[in-house]
């Protein structure tokens, strides 16, 4: 079967998943991990990040969430935003649906191939400074004990 993966804002690639019939534990692993307490908790997270994030905009330049409020918020800020309504989700979580959300859904329907080429560019950067910046200060944190 063929399938269309959206690669980055305004471009996707077609790709083939193997049969499930030449696999059938593949279905079976996927339906799994959907109904498992992580499975559920991943997908609560993932539709209320959107929920919340579906008015907001990005400054991909400045590294700013801006939302509808108009607060400009960095990533992690915002994931404690939303972690401040939702104290039940893991803040590591909130981050990584709001990278995905930054990665694939954010997509202004005005925007023009090039500017969703710039977007794509100052995005990408702006994430991998962020996970940088968060592996070191995960490293800082542990102590020679840990």
């Amino acid at each position: 079967m063929v399938y269309s993966l959206r690669v980055s804002k305004g471009w996707s690639v077609e790709y083939r998943l193997p049969s499930i019939e030449a696999d059938p534990s593949f279905i079976d692993d996927v339906l799994e991990y959907a109904n498992s307490p992580e499975g559920v908790l991943f997908s609560d997270v993932g539709d209320t990040v959107a929920v919340v994030l579906e008015r907001a905009d990005v400054d991909a330049k400045e590294r700013q969430i801006i939302w509808e409020d108009g607060e400009r918020l960095s990533i992690t800020a915002s994931a404690q935003r939303i972690g401040a309504e939702h104290p039940d989700y893991p803040l590591n979580l909130i981050e990584e649906q709001i990278i995905e959300w930054l990665e694939s859904d954010f997509a202004p329907p005005t925007y023009t191939p090039e500017q969703f080429d710039e977007l794509d560019r100052h995005t990408e950067a702006w994430i991998e400074d962020h996970k940088r910046q968060a592996k070191a200060a995960q490293k800082k944190s542990r102590t020679r004990h840990s």
